[in-house]
């Protein structure tokens, strides 16, 4: 498949509402993929549309704004090309600053934008889609009118749900197999309430959480050949057998470690620092630890050679 991809770093005063902005063009009409379990997307298609096959139903892709939940399982998808679009994908904490939905409540779904803006930053935001699409402003100017629009949304986190968050995403981020007992010595709460918790940011109880982020991981480790075969040896070795790590990685992904050699759009998006702090102990940039305040710009991501082998084991 022919495409091009490229991230666009939030500014550092957007670090706890988004993982990364991105561009995405395909030259293809039509291309089959899957959607990974990767946290809540918001992407505007200039062009094109895609449709999501969740369980529930699949969405209209002649919506040119597309807001897909956190998802806790791969789902199918076809692209409508040739395809534009500018997307945001968001943290925990920035979905709930935005939709105020819980993700066990609205998990693996597309849900009507009317739902989830404010009526005016909706309306504004439409305007700057309509502005992009007749070519009056660049994508960069576009991904900070949606950056703006999303975080302009009147919910603040309840009191204490930062400290709890960002004790848990420390705790994701300690090792690639990170022990349970060790979140529970890091919060105040109770097993029942980490438990519910968990599900309102995550979707699933806090070992689901684990599970999910070291597949991913493991994912990137294997789908990179650029990192540390140390770490992609430990996080090899996390997996009873390669069985296991199969299931997990295709129950996350869509894909079997030896697709991920596959030069595909996935296969781009597996870069740490695109994934948060959970995924920042495998990211050796020197700038890894956060962004600047600097206005939004792309940042082309180089595809990884399709020569490198990738051996599961």
């Amino acid at each position: 498949m022919q495409f091009s991809y490229a991230m666009i770093p939030p500014p550092a005063h957007w670090a706890d509402w988004f993982h990364t902005f991105y561009t995405l063009e395909i030259a293809v009409g039509r291309a089959e993929e899957f959607m990974p379990a990767y946290s809540a997307q918001i992407m505007i298609f200039l062009e094109g549309g895609v449709t999501i096959d969740f369980p529930g139903g699949r969405n209209d892709p002649a919506e040119s704004l597309l807001v897909n939940a956190p998802q806790l399982a791969f789902a199918p998808c076809t692209i409508h090309g040739p395809v534009r679009l500018v997307g945001v994908s968001l943290t925990p904490a920035g979905w709930q600053r935005l939709a105020a939905r819980p993700v066990d409540a609205v998990h693996d779904q597309v849900l009507a934008p009317d739902t989830v803006f404010a009526p005016e930053a909706l309306a504004e935001l439409r305007a700057h889609i309509a502005a992009a699409q007749a070519g009056e402003i660049t994508p960069e100017t576009l991904a900070t009118a949606l950056g703006t629009a999303i975080t302009a949304q009147p919910f603040p986190l309840p009191a204490g749900h930062g400290a709890t968050l960002a004790a848990m995403t420390a705790w994701l981020a300690s090792s690639l197999d990170p022990p349970l007992a060790a979140l529970h010595a890091a919060v105040d709460l109770s097993p029942r309430q980490l438990q519910r918790f968990s599900r309102r940011y995550f979707g699933v109880a806090p070992w689901q959480v684990a599970k999910r982020f070291r597949a991913i991981r493991a994912a990137m480790l294997l789908a990179n050949p650029l990192l540390p075969h140390a770490l992609r040896d430990a996080a090899l070795e996390s997996y009873f057998d390669q069985a296991h790590l199969i299931r997990n990685i295709r129950r996350y992904t869509g894909r079997t470690p030896r697709q991920l050699r596959d030069h595909t759009i996935f296969r781009e998006t597996l870069v740490p620092h695109a994934h948060g702090p959970a995924a920042r102990l495998l990211d050796a940039r020197p700038d890894a630890a956060g962004g600047d305040d600097s206005p939004l710009k792309s940042e082309r991501i180089a595809p990884i050679s399709n020569s490198e082998r990738i051996r599961p084991n």
